[in-house]
């Protein structure tokens, strides 16, 4: 048997998540029901983590074991003919055995795109809506996001009962952009690691900071604080897009 890795798009929008469920349609299920026919055998895949129900993504990563795969590229186009269009196979790997898709990860890079004016149709798979309002503070938006740069202990931003790490992570910002006139904004976060609901609950929290409902300074002690009294603030799953997962090793 071979193993293989698979970098996959998706539009969250008619899943509940990607990880298999028994009743709900999941992007893992209708992956290992297509990868199943054309093998003609039943597969299973493992994904590089779990994104929510409404979640996308533009970089996933998954593996599959199967016997060798003579045409890579044949068997991809193949796939994609079966899968719906909402899921897009984008490069197949063969990989070592000791290939895995996500404990060999050293990075995942997220992106989170809103708006707080109009509804923008035609971006909506992609951007959360947030009403349209005048009362956010463009200002202490970003110095909110700022605030998540470093190592921190963020056991307050997820739903996690435990962390082998303790839950610290090293994030970095990448990229803060608030357009005051479209009132529209979008962050990319990179990290060695997010935990469940991290991204959602910490560009939440700065939601409520701008909006005024939550002081930055209360944002700032239950970021660095040594209370465990996690918050209950999660941004719409729509507008947060899985960019990347990267490998010491690159798949392309």
């Amino acid at each position: 048997m071979r193993k293989y890795a698979c970098e996959v798009a998706y539009d969250g929008t008619p899943y509940h998540g990607f990880e298999r469920q028994k009743d709900y349609p999941t992007v893992q299920g209708e992956i290992e029901k297509q990868l199943s026919f054309l093998l003609g055998i039943e597969t299973k895949i493992k994904g590089a983590g779990r994104t929510d129900a409404g979640v996308h993504a533009l970089g996933q990563v998954f593996s599959f074991q199967a016997k060798e795969i003579k045409d890579l590229n044949k068997f991809q186009d193949a796939l994609n003919r079966l899968l719906p269009r909402s899921i897009e196979i984008c490069s197949t790997k063969e990989v070592p055995d000791s290939f895995d898709p996500r404990h060999s990860c050293c990075k995942k890079r997220y992106c989170y795109r809103f708006s707080y004016g109009l509804k923008y149709p035609l971006m909506g798979a992609a951007m959360a809506f947030l009403g349209n309002r005048r009362d956010f503070d463009e200002a202490l938006f970003i110095e909110a996001i700022r605030c998540y740069e470093g190592v921190h202990k963020f056991w307050n931003f997820t739903t996690k009962k435990e962390d082998k790490d303790d839950f610290i992570r090293n994030v970095h910002i990448e990229k803060i952009k608030v357009d005051p006139r479209l009132r529209t904004g979008e962050v990319i976060l990179a990290s060695n690691g997010f935990m469940t609901y991290m991204v959602r609950m910490m560009i939440g929290t700065a939601f409520k900071v701008a909006f005024s409902v939550f002081p930055l300074e209360e944002l700032k002690k239950r970021l660095d604080g040594n209370e465990h009294n996690p918050l209950s603030f999660k941004a719409p799953a729509d507008g947060l897009t899985l960019y990347e997962v990267q490998y010491k090793e690159p798949l392309e």
